[in-house]
């Protein structure tokens, strides 16, 4: 009897909250979305064995581009538009400059001290400007040899390496990997390494396997009670982070004790040059090592990963359009001759900028952009969005909308080409995101990837293996879109 009369009671009082709440609390107008169940939220709508973001897509032809849903008891809005992403990453920026605070994000970053994952505060706008500035002094040589020059040296070493492999059927993960790990850890440690050298092997196995192991959407971060239960996976993950920071940890404290401000060497000196200089009004530490060490694993999280899988989606959409190969090594012979090409040659190769482009606009990679969340009560195609909504944008989708490309599901490097051949970035092209949370690392990657692929194509023809199918251009269906492995059939030109 007691029990229903407790039942009864609870069930008036939020009879009466909500009454309240209605007639005299402010009136938002929220974005439109499905109803919700009890405890899971929407989770089921991620559960057709469909990509996620193609179930948003197919969500917004219902309920509008900007539109609601929760997972568990999260509530999150989804942008469908280049519009309604641009008004909040852009011209909101900070209101949309927060990450969701992650148990497994917590896990991997010692408590948030990186710039990727970590939420927007005074520190992490310090430890950013820091970071993104350590980035561009080292590129541009201040002090030291320029990155470009770095890249091209390593290009031409990843295809002779190559050529003692050419023939019908190449993997060429291993060559790659070594490429891009050896100009990522000369810009942030001095240092190359060998295919044999058990660090790189480390290096490589623990960036795989956290890709593996924690993706967006993992149940730890929807339902974080779970962390609570033995958990093979976590275990997984704790040995991971204890690998890689043996490494990094490792790597830091050399430079600490061979630091020597006259004469900086790499990002990792630059950066604990500012830790240092970096005081609040009271005298204490801002910058500490911990932000030094996790800055480093952004440059292997995304200076790395995301360059080698962006260069496995171009090799592959370069085998199924042999047509755009023939005229990235036209442009090549015409505008440099047979050499190697530079980062000053730039302006000399429109098209293989633009195929460059084309590919980060076709694979999407990043289909739902990193999460966000709103740092206060703010708006977004006149909806009202509630301090500390998660927010997912579908570039997947604004790549791939007819309003924004033409023929967007072909792949066309003229979608980046003005008549007069000129490069020219859309504005609904938005690989690098926006606002106060775009990627410091833009440049770098494109150096990257125009001249390491510019590079191979110099050397060699792109085809399909023999014996082999065509690489398969259709991703399982995760958020983080990766080409499936293939091999192919390396001509030398």
């Amino acid at each position: 009897m007691v029990a229903i009369e407790l039942v009864i009671l609870v069930l008036v009082l939020w009879m009466v909250k909500s009454f309240i709440a209605r007639r005299y609390g402010k009136q938002y107008r929220l974005p439109p979305g499905p109803p919700a169940l009890p405890i899971i939220g929407n989770l089921p709508v991620f559960m057709t064995g469909k990509a996620p973001y193609r179930v948003m897509k197919e969500l917004a032809d219902k309920y509008g581009s900007v539109f609601s849903l929760k997972i568990g008891s999260t509530p999150f809005i989804v942008l469908n538009d280049v519009d309604s992403i641009r008004e909040a990453l852009h011209h909101r920026a900070v209101d949309y400059a927060g990450r969701p605070c992650l148990y497994s994000v917590s896990l991997m970053s010692r408590n948030n001290c990186d710039i990727v994952f970590g939420d927007y505060t005074p520190g992490w706008r310090l430890h950013r400007r820091a970071t993104a500035a350590a980035l561009h002094k080292n590129i541009r040589g201040v002090g030291c040899e320029a990155m470009g020059i770095k890249i091209t040296r390593e290009a031409e070493y990843f295809t002779k390496l190559l050529m003692k492999k050419a023939g019908p059927v190449v993997d060429i993960e291993n060559e790659l990997n070594l490429a891009i790990i050896n100009i990522i850890s000369q810009l942030t440690f001095a240092t190359r390494y060998t295919l044999d050298d058990p660090e790189y092997q480390a290096l490589v196995d623990s960036n795989q396997k956290f890709s593996s192991l924690l993706k967006p959407g993992d149940p730890i971060d929807v339902f974080p009670a779970l962390k609570i239960f033995p958990s093979k996976k976590l275990r997984l993950v704790q040995e991971l982070i204890g690998s890689r920071d043996a490494i990094l940890q490792k790597k830091y404290d050399e430079h600490l004790a061979t630091f020597d401000p006259k004469s900086i060497r790499d990002i990792t000196d630059t950066l604990i040059a500012t830790m240092k200089e970096s005081k609040d009004q009271n005298g204490n530490d801002v910058f500490c090592a911990d932000h030094v060490v996790m800055a480093t694993w952004d440059m292997f999280l995304g200076g790395y990963e995301a360059t080698y899988k962006t260069i496995k989606w171009a090799i592959a959409f370069l085998i199924h359009h042999p047509e755009v190969q023939a005229k990235i090594q036209s442009e090549m012979t015409a505008g440099i001759g047979d050499r190697m090409p530079t980062w000053e040659d730039r302006a000399k190769l429109p098209y293989l900028e633009a195929t460059v482009l084309e590919t980060l606009r076709q694979s999407s990679m990043s289909s739902m952009n990193g999460p966000r969340r709103t740092t206060c009560d703010t708006q977004v195609k006149g909806y009202d969005v509630a301090k500390d909504t998660t927010v997912f944008c579908n570039l997947w989708w604004v790549h791939h909308d007819s309003k924004n490309w033409k023929d967007p599901s072909s792949f066309r490097p003229e979608h980046f080409l003005t008549e007069d051949g000129k490069v020219s970035v859309p504005r609904a092209f938005l690989a690098f995101s926006l606002g106060s949370r775009a990627c410091i690392g833009s440049q770098l990657a494109l150096m990257q990837l125009i001249l390491l692929l510019g590079g191979l194509l110099q050397k060699f023809n792109l085809r399909q293996a023999v014996g082999e199918p065509l690489p398969d251009l259709e991703p399982g269906a995760e958020l983080v879109r990766t080409v499936c492995d293939y091999t192919v059939c390396l001509e030398v030109r």
